[in-house]
């Protein structure tokens, strides 16, 4: 997918060239065909100084792209807790979406930095999946860990059936397998015939908007995972 010249500018971190074509005129809340604005791409692609610079000329941190990617979300996603807390100073609302997010990547500081912000540890996405069973899932024992003892729901189960005890043992993550048992988590087995979920690549916003049958990146909210030609950072 062809990007406009400012979000092409923002994914490449070419600071000078943004100043430009806003200079020029540029719309600085213009969005791509996936819905994402420049702002967005700069996150993914951890630019900070053009995240900074962005925000500072007046780019809306809470736009979202078609599948609710954010550019929070895209920090958090990168574990780059320093350009979340900038976002956030910076009015970046904590959606449901930015913890499944972080926890799904193995970014501790992330997930405690938006629990400290509020973010619901039992929030899901799209197909039911929470924060716990994502980072169940991928064996982040340091993250499950911080989740049960922050409250997250070690029996609730996605919309295939499945709660983070089967992820995990599923994926063969001893450990994971043996915190969530004694937290009391039980295995059942799914009722449902329908295929796991296999959330897409990156937040439902590429991240996060996950469907069966693909492999989680958003969240998958991401912007990456909307189109295959699009920089990676990752929708939700």
């Amino acid at each position: 997918m062809e990007l406009p010249a400012l979000h092409q500018a923002a994914t490449e971190g070419n600071a000078a060239e943004i100043k430009k074509l806003l200079e020029g005129g540029a719309d600085i809340n213009e969005s791509a065909k996936n819905g994402s604005t420049a702002l967005i791409y700069a996150a993914q692609s951890n630019q900070v100084d053009c995240v900074t610079l962005l925000v500072e000329k007046g780019a809306d941190v809470n736009l979202t792209n078609k599948i609710g990617g954010t550019a929070l979300n895209r920090a958090a996603e990168n574990g780059n807790t320093g350009m979340m807390r900038f976002l956030l100073e910076n009015g970046a609302a904590v959606g449901p979406l930015a913890m499944i997010i972080a926890a799904r990547e193995g970014k501790l500081d992330a997930v405690r930095l938006l629990f400290d912000k509020g973010a619901d540890v039992n929030a899901r996405q799209s197909w039911g999946q929470t924060a716990l069973m994502q980072a169940a899932r991928e064996g982040h024992a340091d993250i499950v860990r911080f989740l049960i003892h922050k409250g997250a729901d070690v029996k609730v189960k996605d919309k295939n059936g499945k709660n983070a005890l089967a992820m995990a043992n599923e994926n063969d993550h001893i450990e994971v397998t043996l915190m969530l048992r004694r937290a009391g988590a039980i295995e059942e087995k799914s009722t449902k015939k329908t295929a796991p979920v296999e959330p897409a690549d990156d937040d439902d916003d590429d991240d996060d908007d996950y469907t069966p049958n693909e492999d989680i990146d958003t969240g998958t909210e991401d912007v990456a995972d909307e189109d295959a030609d699009e920089p990676d950072s990752g929708l939700d």
